[in-house]
């Protein structure tokens, strides 16, 4: 009859095997041509994906000679409640994460004659390049991202619009 691991040797073994599992990760990882990165720049990961999607950036200077001449359309991709607490002066609401339920705004934005400037968040939000890619796949070809978002336009002490207005 086999005699019945103690608990200190049932937790050796299991913390081994614990080991044994991370080592393997680390190895697989190390040499995968795919390999995940031990450490990365978040603020910049939306910027690099925006580039390699070959999506025009607007910076600052751009968006402030935009809301001077009004010559873009400026869509707020972060929730429905950041939206309602502060936006850029005449941006319509578009949650990225939430799109299903504003099908008119999809329209407007689709039909509009200004070209549609997306922002969130900030460089580490990839809302509005996720919608910028998604409005491109539904035929709308002009669109760019301002990846300084409501961060950066808060920062300057920029003007905004809704509960919190400055």
């Amino acid at each position: 009859m086999s005699k019945k691991p103690t608990a200190g040797e049932t937790a050796r073994r299991v913390l081994w095997l614990i080991l044994a599992a991370a080592l393997l990760a680390v190895v697989v990882n190390l040499i995968h041509p795919k390999r995940i990165p031990w450490v990365e720049n978040w603020g910049s990961r939306a910027e690099a994906q925006a580039v390699a999607e070959q999506m025009p950036l607007v910076q600052l200077s751009d968006m402030l000679n935009f809301l001077r001449d009004g010559s873009r359309l400026f869509v707020d991709a972060r929730p429905a409640e950041e939206y309602a607490r502060a936006h850029l002066p005449g941006a319509v609401s578009l949650p990225f994460q939430t799109l299903e339920k504003y099908p008119a705004v999809v329209v407007q934005v689709l039909a509009s004659d200004k070209p549609p400037v997306l922002y969130c968040t900030g460089p580490e939000c990839d809302d509005s390049l996720l919608l910028a890619v998604h409005l491109r796949k539904l035929g709308r070809k002009d669109v760019s991202v301002f990846i300084g978002g409501m961060n950066l336009w808060q920062s300057e002490l920029l003007s905004t619009e809704g509960e919190a207005v400055q």
